[in-house]
């Protein structure tokens, strides 16, 4: 009989280090603003977690860039240090795609300066969205062969929507979705008024299903 006990205090000691495992360090430290307004509110992590967000989702961007001419094999074991869920599918994939095709003799590389919002942090703080609003957008196509630039081509400005997750294990977080990129006149007053941020999607209705 003792030893039963023994054994179930045992296993709800191990459920819980493994829950508490999972869970991010500044869980209890996460501030809701704009609280009680509707379509406003949303859940903020310490300044220390937003720098940390910035940092990570820059040094992917970064990495993304000047992978861009590696081979095949140092893109796929690369990826997983930047890169999470759907982003990481999508990466492999066109990836496997262009190794089986044969190295295309010409890339585009596109590069920009970036400033970067971090917010809608999730209840649990693991995940939240990036706005990274681009400027000085230009595509450099390249020859791989003679590694030389081309041309240069001018894509103006445009702000797009990632959503990150944090990674326990390696202590950083990763580019996990592709969201949406924002429509023209994102951040002035009217703007902000047609487009709405939210960490979830409203229920589809009508046509939108």
């Amino acid at each position: 009989m003792i030893w039963a006990l023994v054994l179930a205090w045992l296993v709800v000691i191990v459920v819980m280090v493994l829950n508490n495992s999972d869970q991010t360090p500044w869980i209890g430290k996460l501030r809701r603003i704009h609280a009680g307004v509707a379509q406003k509110a949303e859940w903020m992590a310490p300044d220390e977690v937003v720098a940390q967000v910035r940092a990570d989702y820059l040094e992917a961007v970064q990495w993304l860039q000047d992978s861009a001419q590696a081979d095949a094999t140092s893109q796929l074991l690369q990826a997983t240090v930047y890169l999470d869920g759907l982003y990481l599918a999508r990466y492999r994939t066109l990836v496997n795609e262009n190794d089986l095709q044969g190295e295309p003799r010409f890339i585009g590389v596109m590069r920009a300066d970036h400033q970067v919002q971090v917010r809608h942090f999730s209840e649990d703080g693991r995940r939240c969205l990036v706005l990274d609003q681009q400027t000085q957008r230009r595509m450099a196509t390249y020859d791989r062969r003679q590694q030389t630039r081309l041309h240069t081509q001018d894509l103006g400005d445009e702000t797009v929507v990632y959503q990150m997750v944090y990674d326990s294990r390696a202590q950083r977080w990763k580019i996990e979705v592709f969201i949406q990129e924002l429509p023209a006149g994102w951040g002035s007053a009217s703007g902000s008024q047609r487009v709405r941020l939210a960490f979830r999607l409203p229920a589809a209705t009508g046509r939108d299903s």
